[in-house]
């Protein structure tokens, strides 16, 4: 997953978006925290295993032309250097201070994930991963809690990393569930689906990635379907969103709230899995949308042209417990 030139529209802050596999500090080196939440100052617990698997009580449109060239290794170093050194404390038996490419082909992909390097081990040996299947006759509905999205608009950062399609995020916007409360990160694009529901995976899935000072990572998985309807948060975002892989778009007078990319429904399935990419790091609250949103088909057809590809299989559920509140009263 190199990236070459990186091509800016214009400049954003340093502070908006993190590289996509710079770890952060970690007592346990296989807990790797996704980097969006270095960028918050979050940290990784210790032992992210202990942490609940449910909530409980109480507890072809063309981009936007580029206006300006920075090389890709001048712009990390400028705005990343100081995740460096988090790297090679978390793991210093690790050669340099840079993750190991990955992605979604044969050679480095999903298979191979573990052993590009000790980091990525819990891609290939971990016992919680992310995404599974879900099958509503087995699950639990016990978990009345409430998604409280508590999401304000953003200034418009829209990163292609190749394998995956990345928004930026301004502070200030939080997923509050049993008590906690965990402020959104980033926006993640997947084409097709990751988790299964009933044996079926949908079209695509946005997932809304958020943290906390504890170091507990949500997500919020929301499946999207062919539909009538334009969704028109992610026609912005895709009327912006760079084809070449290594590049952003900053859109200073452009905002956007991910509330609308949620559906009306906020019924959920919830379970403790992992990062569905390097470095697979577990104890990850998912909760996922029981009702998709619908897009109109060129909507996501755009988006698959953009990051088609990019899902990881499914992976085993073991003696995991999936929860529901679908059953409790509105």
């Amino acid at each position: 997953m190199p990236i070459g030139p990186l091509s800016i529209a214009p400049a954003a802050p340093a502070s908006r978006l993190s590289p996509d596999l710079s770890p952060g500090l970690s007592l346990d080196r296989t807990a790797v925290a996704s980097p969006g939440l270095i960028r918050r100052g979050i940290r990784m617990s210790p032992s992210l295993a202990s942490a609940p698997s449910c909530p409980r009580q109480p507890r072809r449109w063309a981009p936007r032309p580029a206006v300006a060239l920075m090389p890709a290794f001048t712009l990390a170093l400028a705005i990343f250097s100081p995740l460096a050194v988090a790297w090679q404390q978390a793991l210093p038996e690790a050669t340099g201070n840079q993750p190991a490419p990955w992605s979604y082909g044969v050679d480095d992909g999903p298979d191979h994930w573990g052993g590009l390097m000790p980091a990525y081990a819990l891609c290939t040996h971990g016992e919680r991963q992310s995404p599974v299947a879900i099958d509503s006759d087995r699950v639990i509905y016990s978990a009345c809690e409430p998604l409280r999205f508590r999401y304000r608009s953003s200034t418009l950062l829209v990163r292609n990393d190749g394998p995956v399609l990345r928004l930026g995020y301004d502070r200030g916007s939080y997923l509050v569930v049993a008590g906690l409360s965990y402020e959104l990160v980033e926006v993640r694009f997947h084409v097709p689906g990751e988790h299964a529901l009933d044996g079926r995976i949908a079209a695509a899935e946005v997932q809304l990635v958020h943290g906390n000072n504890r170091g507990d990572i949500a997500v919020v998985a929301v499946p999207v379907q062919r539909g009538r309807r334009s969704n028109q948060t992610l026609s912005r975002i895709l009327e912006h969103a760079p084809a070449q892989a290594g590049a952003q778009f900053y859109g200073r007078n452009i905002g956007i709230n991910p509330l609308f990319l949620l559906p009306a429904r906020k019924d959920y399935f919830t379970y403790e899995g992992s990062l569905t990419h390097p470095p697979c790091t577990e104890g990850v609250h998912w909760y996922v949308m029981a009702t998709p949103v619908e897009v109109l088909p060129e909507e996501l057809d755009r988006l698959a042209g953009l990051i088609g590809g990019n899902a990881r299989p499914l992976q085993a559920l073991g003696s995991r417990v999936i929860h529901s509140n679908s059953a409790c009263p509105p």
